[in-house]
């Protein structure tokens, strides 16, 4: 099977080249570098997968197509993190994230699947887990925006659309919640909330979210999976429970939310879709996942003094 990959230097990207390098896929990322995975460097630069380079933003995406050739499959993973926050980061979501996906699809015009990494930040948070979409964060809109263009500009392909729940696992983007708390913990100062703790998030480890990935890439099924374990966790017994793993004798403290930022009180997977027709289920559980990343992080060395760890959902 060949497949063109962007993001795959990523988070979740490299646990899904890995998988697909395994399967003995033939794999291309498409992007301008290959990420911070230096796993992803080395099967480059090893010949093993091949790296179309390519401007972020896909300005130059008209030459991809020859230059890829026919595809069985293009696995789009690529995300880039807005520096703005508030009212003024919906601007910047759609014109580093949208705009361009469209630019690459109407490059790829003809490919037959697509697989879109997407969010459950789609919802509005309400009681109905799985229903129908209304975001009320600048990240769901732009993800639901992408994911109605991808309907626009591949009407003919098959679209297999993954709303992924809150992934986290070992080399997650120290910027994310759960890696700041557990630093946190480590450094035994008090782990900081960016709220009063009572949302509630479905935590998927990142090779339960990888191994969707690829079974969205076999299935080929059409239409949207969220993508998740179903149980909810509240942010605040996620704090405690990252501490008492990590032994801090701090508490969590809440604090207020950045301001023009709303949150969803509630965002959790529908899984029987995607058990029934991907045939997917998470198996990780989450104090099992939270025990490895603790592993990891106590394994890096601390970041730099000044580098700001912005928590995101």
């Amino acid at each position: 099977m060949r497949v063109a990959l962007t993001g795959g230097g990523g988070f979740i990207g490299s646990h899904v080249l890995a998988r697909m390098v395994g399967a003995g896929m033939d794999v291309t990322l498409l992007g301008p570098e290959t990420g911070h995975c230096r796993y992803a460097a080395s099967l480059v630069a090893s010949g093993q997968v091949r790296h179309l380079r390519c401007d972020s933003t896909f300005r130059d995406a008209d030459r991809l197509r020859d230059a890829l050739g026919p595809v069985d499959a293009v696995v789009l993973l690529g995300y880039v993190m807005p520096g703005a926050s508030g009212a003024a980061r919906l601007a910047e979501e759609i014109e580093l994230n949208v705009v361009p996906l469209s630019r690459l699809l109407r490059a790829l015009d003809g490919c037959s699947h697509f697989v879109f990494a997407s969010t459950l930040e789609v919802y509005d948070g309400g009681e109905v887990d799985g229903d129908e979409p209304g975001p009320v964060t600048a990240f769901g809109f732009a993800k639901l925006t992408a994911e109605r263009m991808l309907r626009v500009f591949a009407p003919a392909s098959t679209a297999t659309i993954l709303r992924y729940a809150s992934v986290y696992g070992p080399y997650e983007p120290e910027r994310r919640a759960i890696p700041r708390l557990i630093r946190d913990a480590l450094a035994g100062t008090p782990l900081l909330l960016d709220s009063d703790g009572s949302e509630e998030r479905d935590y998927l480890h990142v090779c339960d979210a990888a191994a969707a990935t690829i079974a969205a890439v076999d299935r080929k099924a059409d239409g949207a999976y969220d993508i998740g374990t179903g149980m909810a966790t509240r942010t605040l017994d996620l704090a405690r429970t990252i501490g008492e793993l990590a032994g801090a004798k701090a508490r969590p403290v809440s604090r207020a939310p950045v301001e023009g930022e709303s949150r969803p009180p509630r965002l959790v997977a529908a899984t029987r879709r995607a058990q029934e027709e991907l045939g997917f289920a998470a198996r990780r559980h989450l104090v099992d996942g939270l025990k490895e990343e603790i592993g990891w992080i106590r394994s890096q060395p601390a970041p730099k003094v000044g580098v700001a760890l912005a928590a995101t959902a």
